[in-house]
């Protein structure tokens, strides 16, 4: 696979490496002594995404960094490595879809699957220069949907059959971050010390917005990741079963066109059908 890199609209002018996140230059807020995300992205941001092969060692071909934190629209893989690793990213996965996608294949086996790093690979992203306010409005729902990335990150990752601090290790620093063997005790610590942040700040009304509305999805996600046969673990077995299914079919049917099969040649006309419409504009 391959992983690049995003440049803000607002940056362009700096150059093309400019990172898009960057190291926080603030006083931690309470709950941020307990979990601050922000730095170890913007340390995998600037150690990893602006990497450039430049060195003789650290070239992009005879060796490269393999990464783990991707950004959406920057990444792709070949269809041989599609094949054999089977990757997805599970439905109850709401955020960091592309880092759930690449855990997927993080189970015991010789091989493993790995983003290389491509360096100069970038994406300009344009959603501060047209969606500040809704950024701005989604500020509470980020902020709990952090809360509920540790729970779902931390099960899920119990569920693959791998060590758990071997998938701790590699994913380090920003994956490896939502990855705690005490998840539930951060995020009511966290959660707690947010909300009691908020009321010393005067923000009650901030304060009351947050329980409203991370009460509910908290405990929801708790009923879902909980238990020896946790509802993650049911959904994650089903979906893979259902993609080793439908990888498994794939491979008869381009078995069936070489045999020039009625059925799978015909199959393969509407399926072209299909893609010749979806054109891009």
């Amino acid at each position: 696979m391959i992983a690049g890199a995003l440049v803000n609209e607002r940056d362009i002018s700096k150059g093309v490496f400019t990172p898009d996140v960057t190291f926080p230059q603030r006083q931690l807020s309470p709950d941020e002594f307990i979990f601050f995300s922000t730095l170890p992205q913007a340390l995998s941001t600037e150690a990893e995404m602006m990497t450039r092969y430049t060195g003789e060692t650290l070239n992009g071909k005879d060796a490269c960094l393999q990464r783990i934190h991707v950004t959406g629209g920057t990444n792709g893989i070949l269809v041989s490595s599609l094949r054999e690793h089977r990757p997805f990213t599970p439905s109850f996965i709401g955020r960091a879809e592309d880092q759930a996608y690449i855990l997927s294949t993080f189970v015991n086996g010789n091989t493993q699957l790995g983003y290389a790093h491509e360096s100069g690979l970038i994406m300009r992203h344009d959603k501060e220069a047209f969606a500040q306010e809704a950024i701005k409005m989604a500020k509470v729902g980020k902020a709990i949907g952090d809360f509920i990335r540790i729970l779902i990150f931390s099960n899920y990752v119990k569920v693959l059959g791998k060590s758990f601090s071997d998938i701790k290790e590699v994913t380090n620093p920003f994956t490896g971050c939502f990855i705690s063997q005490i998840p539930t005790t951060v995020v009511y610590l966290r959660f707690c010390l947010k909300v009691a942040s908020l009321f010393a700040e005067g923000k009650s009304g901030q304060a009351l917005e947050f329980i409203k509305n991370g009460v509910p999805r908290l405990q929801e996600t708790l009923d879902f990741v909980q238990g020896e046969n946790s509802q993650l673990k049911q959904a994650y077995e089903k979906e893979k079963q259902g993609w080793n299914l439908y990888y498994d079919i794939l491979a008869q049917i381009e078995e069936a066109i070489a045999s020039e099969d009625d059925l799978a040649l015909k199959l393969q006309q509407e399926a072209q059908a299909i893609i010749d419409q979806c054109a891009i504009n």
